[in-house]
């Protein structure tokens, strides 16, 4: 290719801004795990069946799979500390309301409201990072890493406050691990505000002035701002005309269902095999440490091989890693391992799939493109654990695990076709 067609090199973001961002990414991916096996496990022993279990789980990601795109439009409009600041405040409330109801339909109300509190306090730790780094696959990978250090923590942290305290102390521990992301998001400069040096700074200056009036910047939020508008949606959903985001939003669907059965049939599975609330922190922590590894391997891959083909892949792998679980016979050390493996191949895969799509979305939709990109998450997570539980309490738990993968893997298979067609996304 010429070197006259080659796209001048971004100069490097500024240190502190990436600094905080990879600590806003560990502590906004770590607060959405703080609650992912101790409200089933809560749920449990309150006597709630498998098919309850996936509905509370379902109900986490109710609200955010209706309000993640307006969030992302408020936040590329407001900024994303603001936003952040306000979920985080709600989450230092609504934690403790788990032991104070203990009632199964009062619990699905407050998933549905710590689900969108979480789940909007990570589309601005992503939104941060995107703007920051501008795609690069490297600086995705070491967000990545840090994020995965918060995932990695918080399920050993409420394993043990579970096993060895109370579920007093144990939800209240959520409130303090909200309280740290909203001290250091007060203490966060606004990302779009960001620099490395003067070179930046104009960069900075010619992005605001081409993009006015595609991200226009209010001095002020008003309460009509936070109701969702239909040509929000309606651009926002226009994203997928962009062939390397509809890919990668199909990838993102099968990539996201491991994580619906992890924390749906799965944490069922290893409570009925007799394993303790320390030991599934355990298991939870090893994909999350291997996911931070993984992290860290995504540039160099990405400079090696194709972008899609690692992302389909990948992809499959971590399918296949999930669904095998009761093969393992139920021996800690498989299961280790399984999670473990698919905590590197899902470490990989996440850098490679945000920097496809932080390129092709441009500078100011990136809040938009994360927003596009969570709404399918949380349709998969409000669909799939009530499927798992049903089949689970009809069929068998270990049939729940087989039929999904059967089916998944025939649709990566698909989409591993669909890729061959798409446009080289410039990595």
């Amino acid at each position: 290719m010429a070197s006259s067609t080659v796209p001048p090199k971004p100069p490097k973001p500024a240190k502190r801004a990436l600094a905080m961002a990879y600590c806003g990414g560990g502590l906004s991916m770590g607060l959405m795990d703080t609650l992912v096996f101790v409200v089933p496990l809560w749920a449990l022993m309150l006597g709630a069946s498998a098919t309850e279990v996936g509905l509370l789980v379902g109900a986490r990601s109710v609200l955010p799979f209706v309000f993640a795109i307006q969030s992302g439009v408020l936040m590329d409009r407001f900024g994303a500390r603001r936003i952040m600041a306000l979920v985080t405040v709600a989450m230092i409330v609504l934690a403790p309301l788990y032991p104070a109801l203990p009632w199964i339909p009062a619990m699905m109300f407050i998933q549905m409201l710590t689900g969108l509190a979480t789940t909007i306090a990570w589309i601005g730790a992503q939104t941060v990072i995107a703007q920051v780094c501008r795609g690069d696959t490297g600086y995705l990978g070491r967000f990545n890493f840090a994020s995965r250090i918060g995932t990695f923590s918080a399920p050993i942290l409420m394993g043990l406050l579970w096993d060895f305290t109370n579920p007093w102390l144990t939800f209240c521990f959520v409130s303090l691990w909200s309280a740290a992301l909203l001290v250091l998001i007060r203490a966060s400069a606004d990302p779009q505000a960001s620099s490395a040096g003067g070179a930046a700074e104009g960069m900075a200056k010619d992005e605001a002035a081409a993009g006015a009036k595609e991200a226009p910047r209010s001095p002020g939020a008003r309460l009509a701002d936070f109701i969702p508008r239909p040509a929000d949606y309606t651009r926002t959903f226009a994203l997928m005309a962009i062939p390397a985001i509809a890919i990668t939003i199909g990838a993102n669907f099968l990539r996201n269902t491991t994580s619906g059965v992890q924390g749906s049939i799965y944490v069922v599975y290893l409570d009925e095999i007799g394993l303790t609330g320390t030991a599934i922190g355990a298991l939870f922590a090893a994909i999350e440490g291997a996911s931070a590894i993984g992290s860290l391997l995504a540039g160099g891959a990405a400079r090696r091989f194709s972008a899609y083909a690692l992302m389909v892949v990948t992809t499959g792998l971590a399918i296949v890693l999930i669904n095998i679980t009761p093969l393992l016979g139920g021996i800690f050390a498989l299961l280790f391992a399984a999670q473990f493996a698919r905590g590197i191949i899902q470490g990989v895969n996440q850098p490679v799939l945000f920097g496809i799509q932080a390129r092709a979305a441009g500078p100011h939709r990136q809040g938009a493109t994360v927003a596009l990109r969570v709404t399918v998450n949380r349709f998969v997570s409000i669909i799939l654990p009530p499927i798992l539980g049903i089949i689970a309490d009809t069929a068998g738990i270990e049939m729940s695990f087989y039929l999904l993968g059967g089916v998944l893997l025939a649709m990566t298979l698909g989409l591993g076709l669909v890729t061959r067609l798409a446009p080289d996304d410039g990595s």
